[in-house]
């Protein structure tokens, strides 16, 4: 029985002297720097809402496939020229990928547009109708040098957008296989 009292007391001291090392070491000091993009982006469309989409229609002039969706009176997305019921979420995933339609940066295109991948249309046309009545336009063309992002021509603005590629990407595997069951 002394024995076991004798471990007991043992054991005790041992946990006071680690409790008592682990108050005696100084606090460690972490240094909560604020994460920074690697490339700062815009917004295509920094005035565009989710809410404000009425429809939106993508097209690939290559196999000339399409993905028409339209608001309905409630408020939900319903595929307009496929059979078949879409995906939940689906509709507004499509739209904020379009309201948040991200760019690094704008740029004079040179004359031969076939650079950029429009021969005479790039790989991807995109169709937004808004709920006023308003309308937004975008192609795509070919994958930039780096491979980080795709050309873009918006609206009738003049300069050449360089969308970012992870954006673009989705919608081309969306319109590819639709997310329609």
């Amino acid at each position: 029985m002394t024995q076991r009292r004798t471990g007991l007391l043992i054991l005790l001291v041992i946990f006071v002297a680690l409790i008592l090392l682990t108050l005696a070491q100084s606090p460690m000091v972490t240094s909560h720097q604020p994460l920074t993009p690697v490339a700062p982006f815009y917004r295509v469309f920094p005035d565009l809402a989710v809410l404000d989409i009425m429809a939106m229609r993508m097209r690939s002039p290559e196999t000339d496939d399409t993905l028409t969706l339209l608001r309905n009176e409630q408020g939900e997305w319903q595929v307009a020229d496929r059979t078949g019921t879409l995906e939940a979420g689906a509709g507004t995933a499509l739209a904020r990928t379009f309201a948040l339609l991200p760019y690094t940066s704008e740029m004079q295109a040179e004359t031969n547009l076939e650079t950029y991948g429009f021969t005479p249309e790039g790989v991807l046309s995109i169709e937004i109708i808004l709920v006023d009545g308003g309308s937004h336009a975008v192609a795509v063309g070919f994958r930039t040098p780096t491979e980080q992002g795709y050309y873009a021509f918006v609206d009738d603005r003049p300069g050449l957008y360089i969308l970012d590629r992870s954006a673009v990407d989705y919608l081309i595997s969306q319109l590819r296989d639709p997310p329609v069951a």
